[in-house]
């Protein structure tokens, strides 16, 4: 046996061998690993509707809120404004108030946020729908302008999936209730997008928030059946 094999423990000094040497760097290796895959399955599931917890109802608003204003292109993509300026506040209330609006008939028992937390720039619910839709919801960094907001075109059709998938998980959620929920959003965003019309920022139509409402519901309908 090498001196490599030996332990003394009277002296407090331990001797490992090669062995056990490689046999911790293993240990160490493979806990490092499943670590690290834990954290890449979180990122995984949240960006495929498979998340322990569902989107939070204000961030599924918002999203919702921005089909409905047809900002699924570049030309509509809307100004990821503060609140500190008179547009932003304007920017900020006619999308929230749908998000809100929405939230508000899903999940009437939920926590009420802060102001400083209802907005487009910094504010939770645009965070949390980004970490959902990650490339699918593009934020446009402009150097000497405000960043700005848009669903990815090409992604439009698999964000309403994405959410009626998400909607689906909803225990007790009934399709009438998402139905009212879809119409109190229209009808709040429609009520504050009015003072923004002159600044070319509202771009919503009617037969197109008719047909999105149609679709929505119908992915809804089909992820409850799976």
């Amino acid at each position: 046996m090498s001196a490599l094999d030996q332990k003394d423990l009277e002296e407090g000094h331990v001797f490992l061998s090669s062995r056990d040497v490689a046999v911790m760097e293993a240990a160490a290796l493979a806990k490092y690993r499943e670590w690290c895959t834990a954290r890449l399955g979180q990122v995984i599931a949240l960006r495929t509707g498979k998340a322990a917890e569902v989107m939070q109802a204000v961030s599924v608003g918002l999203v919702i809120a921005l089909l409905v204003n047809r900002s699924d292109e570049p030309t509509r993509a809307i100004p990821r404004l503060s609140k500190g300026t008179f547009v932003g506040q304007q920017v900020n209330d006619a999308i929230y108030a749908g998000a809100e609006k929405f939230a508000d008939t899903l999940v009437p028992t939920r926590s009420e946020r802060s102001a400083d937390e209802k907005r487009l720039k910094g504010g939770y619910g645009l965070s949390e729908a980004s970490r959902r839709l990650a490339h699918r919801l593009v934020i446009t960094r402009r150097a000497a302008a405000e960043d700005l907001i848009h669903i990815a075109p090409k992604s439009r059709d698999d964000v309403v999936k994405f959410l009626g998938h998400d909607l689906a998980r909803r225990s007790g959620l009934a399709a009438e209730k998402l139905s009212e929920a879809y119409d109190q959003l229209v009808l709040a965003f429609r009520a504050e997008a009015g003072k923004l019309a002159h600044r070319s920022m509202v771009f919503e139509r009617s037969a197109d928030t008719r047909d999105l409402k149609a679709e929505l519901m119908a992915a809804f309908e089909e992820a409850r059946k799976c």
